[in-house]
């Protein structure tokens, strides 16, 4: 990941916002705003060390993000913070005796034939190393549980587990998409709701990471799962995302991919994802302005609230695309209901300067193909080009005849065959 640097956002708490999440998100959330801003640095580092040493069993990365929190501290020229051996000798020992214990268990439980038994025992063996920092030695575990799987609860076990360790190990490519796809075909689920949200969440996280996808149909699809995420099953995504992350990641990708009646229907006017949008009232008001075409004051709001989207780890390597994204469709937005537009009314409504408006229609017009126009850039004036609808509807209407016209010449022509008894078999 590229270096870059993030300003404290206005208000911010981090306290308040690391205790949205629960379990190894923590850790990682907690350690991309240390390396990235540096005014949460020490916090961040200090949570980050202290999750790792209460919810891990993995020295390396504890002595990896001592050694970052300890440069950090040189170069402030405060006192560097020791290694806590103890702890380490505990682990160390800790982790030799469970091995020998879970490796027993599962000698017995195969000794005995038990399918179940032997489920749980790979299950146990998946946790410890997954805790350890082990993903291969985990994702290997997990994946043998398959073959002992006698319901769908335990089906659903190995479909969650494989999707943590590789959404933990950032490895987003399309094996994650055929655990969730496996997981979301079975049947007789308990607790369906929870499940599905859990699903459409680690999805979502998934279109965000993966790469070779088209920006638009990736922002739509993450859009579409999001809003099927139920507020009710929010204590239970907690180690995923928290409700504010899906307000936003939904909430920015609507924007993006979603037509002005879409964003009314599926977003503002949605009961469920409204619950959603109260944890994030600036984001709905920003929705709020785009679908009354109050440009200006949407992108007024999206540049002060642009500071605080930066420092989450997912989000943060889209929010350029994203933000463009919504521009070219405002833009597109506007041009519609006129033939003719003055630039520089338009570059009032979009709080732009004229040169850099005339530069972002030129590129929707070339390169993009977005807006059927033309520029006089002498006068600042935009003309449009408008299709006739007249033309198109009776350019149709004969596609249609020809089609109409071909597929009753070839009945015609099977029926003449079959009378003929000229049909080949």
């Amino acid at each position: 990941m590229e270096e870059f640097r993030i300003d404290i956002p206005e208000g911010f708490d981090f306290e308040s916002y690391i205790n949205n999440y629960e379990g190894l998100t923590r850790i990682t959330r907690s350690l991309f705003i240390a390396r990235h801003c540096d005014a949460l640095a020490m916090e961040a580092y200090r949570t980050a060390i202290q999750d790792i040493k209460e919810l891990t069993l993995n020295t390396t990365k504890y002595c990896q993000t001592v050694d970052l929190f300890n440069d950090k501290l040189r170069r402030q020229g405060q006192a560097t913070l020791p290694m806590d051996q103890e702890w380490m000798t505990n682990v160390q020992n800790k982790c030799k005796s469970t091995l020998d214990t879970l490796e027993n268990e599962l000698r017995i439980s195969k000794s005995n034939v038990n399918k179940e038994e032997i489920r749980v025992c790979y299950s146990k063996l998946g946790d410890f190393y997954y805790k350890k920092g082990d993903s291969q030695a985990a994702m290997k575990n997990y994946i043998r549980t398959r073959d002992y799987c006698s319901t769908s609860e335990n089906v659903l076990d190995m479909c969650f587990n494989a999707i943590k360790v590789y959404l933990d190990d950032s490895n987003f490519s399309h094996v994650v998409q055929t655990y969730i796809s496996r997981a979301e075909s079975t049947p007789n689920v308990a607790e369906k709701v929870n499940a599905s949200s859990k699903l459409k969440c680690c999805q979502a996280l998934t279109l965000l990471g993966s790469t070779g996808i088209d920006q638009v149909s990736r922002y739509k699809s993450i859009a579409n799962a999001l809003n099927e995420v139920s507020f009710e099953a929010v204590p239970q995504l907690m180690e995923i995302m928290s409700a504010n992350d899906i307000a936003i990641y939904g909430g920015l990708t609507a924007l993006a991919s979603y037509d002005r009646r879409q964003l009314q229907t599926q977003v503002l006017n949605n009961t469920n994802f409204k619950s959603f949008l109260v944890t994030e009232p600036a984001l709905h008001e920003l929705i709020e302005a785009f679908c009354k075409a109050k440009y200006a004051t949407c992108f007024q709001l999206l540049e002060r609230y642009k500071q605080s989207l930066r420092i989450d780890v997912y989000l943060q390597p889209h929010l350029s695309q994203l933000i463009q994204l919504v521009r070219e469709r405002a833009m597109v937005q506007y041009c519609i209901p006129y033939n003719v537009i003055d630039m520089r009314k338009m570059a009032s409504a979009f709080n732009l300067e004229l040169d850099a408006l005339e530069d972002q229609l030129v590129m929707l017009i070339g390169n993009k193909e977005k807006i059927s126009a033309r520029i006089d850039s002498h006068n600042k004036i935009l003309c449009t080009k408008k299709r006739e609808k007249r033309k198109e509807a009776f350019d149709r209407s004969l596609v249609a005849g020809d089609d109409f016209e071909k597929s009753s010449k070839a009945l015609l022509l099977r029926l003449n065959l079959l009378k003929a008894n000229l049909v080949v078999k």
